[in-house]
């Protein structure tokens, strides 16, 4: 077998995207692309890795837990938001839980469900 006849590995099924796509025709598609996902020669590069899965998407600024961070686990935004809140909270552990629990009411309603894509190399 020559180079010419060597598969790339980078075509993929699409049948559970499709799926996705099919079962949720409502719901924005969100792409994240890892660190290894692109060359810094090109406009666009090709993944060879590829997963996607119904989830949830934190849309709105969230400058008191991390500005830049894109949050899809509900877990993960709690636990960056109870961590990089306390320097600035006066009060005892038990009105701080119930400090956290309000912070997170008031995001709620940005938790907006969409179809995840993941890609990287």
């Amino acid at each position: 077998m020559n180079d010419k006849e060597r598969s790339t590995g980078l075509l993929h099924a699409s049948d559970e995207l499709r799926k996705l796509l099919i079962e949720n025709p409502g719901l924005p598609l969100l792409v994240f692309a890892g660190q290894e996902a692109t060359c810094d020669e090109w406009y666009y590069s090709s993944c060879s890795r590829i997963s996607a899965s119904k989830g949830e998407f934190l849309d709105c600024g969230h400058r008191e837990v991390h500005e830049e961070q894109c949050y899809t686990d509900r877990d993960d935004f709690e636990e960056d938001l109870y961590n990089n809140l306390d320097d600035k909270f006066n009060g005892t552990d038990e009105e701080y839980e119930a400090y956290i629990k309000e912070k997170l009411k008031e995001y709620e309603p940005y938790w907006k469900p969409a179809i995840i894509v993941y890609v990287n190399n």
